[in-house]
């Protein structure tokens, strides 16, 4: 069975941006994703802040274009709803945004693990859903393989 992994912002922009120690890490959790080997899921929200982002690096449209091309081939995106931004509105998260990514999350049946490079912003996480890094769930990855 292919882990279900719901992919945060920071983790695709250290991948397209080769920023961060994580990179490699993102890197090969999406090649396993190509392959099949796991599910990735984002937010719709998290594609338009790339978008935004990829544009303040001043990187010429056609690469912003194939980046996302690339993201979508392997991404599964889910759009946040009512509930999702109610429950973020009302839980301890200090970071808003990171909130309703996370209760967005939730809502995917099944998935498995949250996937972030900023993991202290997740101190206010429930334990229904383990937030971990990209190294972290690679570590796992690889045992369990």
């Amino acid at each position: 069975m292919a882990y279900k992994l719901f992919i945060d912002t920071n983790v695709y922009l250290d991948f397209l941006m080769q920023r961060g120690s994580g990179r490699e890490c993102a890197k090969d959790i999406f090649k396993l994703a190509e392959e099949g080997a796991v599910e990735v899921f984002t937010s719709a929200s998290s594609v338009l802040n790339l978008l935004y982002v990829m544009g303040t690096y001043k990187l010429p449209r056609s690469e912003i274009i194939e980046n996302t091309y690339s993201i979508l081939s392997f991404t599964k995106l889910i759009n946040p709803g009512n509930i999702s931004f109610e429950i973020a509105l009302s839980s301890a998260f200090k970071d808003m945004e990171d909130a309703v990514q996370y209760y967005t999350a939730i809502e995917i049946k099944g998935i498995d693990y949250f996937i972030t490079s900023d993991i202290k912003d997740y101190k206010s996480a429930l334990s229904i859903l383990t937030v971990t890094t990209p190294a972290a769930f690679m570590k796992v990855y690889d045992m369990k393989s």
